[in-house]
């Protein structure tokens, strides 16, 4: 008989319940986990994630510093894309667990069978690195983040997590005024053989502002009103802003991210890290409501 192993079946609970907008219950499910299976790097891997969803970066950092620390030791391998969940929560239900996918996937699996691979999106090791390098940046440790985003671009078999790892390490280096270093990830960047996927979040049209390849009016057009890929788009749009010194369209980008309520969204999240590293730029921002406010009245 065909069963799905526990370690699995806690990861799909808290996947669905990262996706229903409760991720505080995800982190309570997949610690749950780990007191079963101590130290396991996929569930380290989740409850990482979602520790950052809840603004808990030094947790996440914890949980994803373990599991990267055994990566030497731990096989790489696909991870299901996160949309496909529903499904294997529906056969889990109705008592059909030889129709849930694997959540992960091996490369010797992959090898027999080439064509399930549209639906793993990223994999193990990439997804350790890069949720790290996140939480750091969240933190502001523009410059610890640097090695993890390095990490996961170097592991990355799939564009979205070569180009989003790549986009993070230039916005770290801008911010720390290494523009040299910063031009040299615009280098690798524009050796990327582009291929349109309907997926991908903004972070291939963020690297295109950052070339000059486009213009910033041209990169929200590209939004086309989904609310992941404006808060996507406008966070690295801000942050361009911000960094070449033009606050005011900063602050307005930013609060444009902000009105979207996409509050899972790492973009999102930074957003907020923002506001709360410069007293300035937040204040500039509350005055901005208020003054709206009055005028309202």
């Amino acid at each position: 008989m065909t069963t799905v192993p526990l370690t699995e079946r806690y990861i799909i609970a808290a996947r669905l319940k990262g996706y229903l907008n409760k991720p505080t219950e995800a982190v309570a499910l997949l610690t749950e986990a780990l007191e079963l299976e101590p130290g396991d790097a996929r569930l380290l891997r989740f409850r990482g994630h979602r520790r950052i969803t809840v603004g808990d970066y030094t947790g996440a950092i914890e949980d994803l510093r373990a599991a990267a620390d055994q990566l030497d030791t731990v096989e790489d391998e696909y991870e299901m894309y996160q949309l496909e969940v529903e499904k294997d929560v529906v056969h889990l239900i109705l008592g059909r667990p030889e129709q849930v996918r694997p959540q992960h996937l091996s490369d010797t699996a992959a090898a027999q069978d080439p064509g399930v691979l549209g639906r793993y999106m990223t994999t193990l090791h990439t997804s350790i690195w890069y949720h790290l390098g996140v939480a750091q940046y969240l933190l502001g440790d523009f410059e610890g983040c640097l090695p993890s985003f390095r990490a996961a671009e170097l592991s990355s078999r799939h564009q979205e997590g070569t180009v989003a790892s790549q986009d993070w390490q230039y916005m770290a280096l801008r911010r720390l005024g290494r523009t040299a270093e910063a031009e040299e990830v615009l280098d690798r960047f524009r050796r990327i053989s582009l291929v349109e996927e309907d997926h991908l979040v903004g972070y291939e049209g963020r690297m295109r502002l950052y070339t000059g390849e486009i213009r910033p009016e041209q990169l929200w057009e590209m939004c086309d009103g989904n609310g992941l890929r404006t808060v996507t788009q406008g966070y690295g749009l801000g942050n361009w802003h911000y960094y070449n010194g033009e606050f005011d369209q900063a602050r307005e980008v930013f609060d444009g991210v902000l009105a979207t309520g996409v509050k899972q969204a790492f973009a999102y999240l930074a957003v907020q890290a923002e506001y709360a590293r410069d007293p300035n730029l937040a204040a500039a921002a509350e005055n901005k409501d208020l003054a709206a406010t009055s005028k309202e009245k």
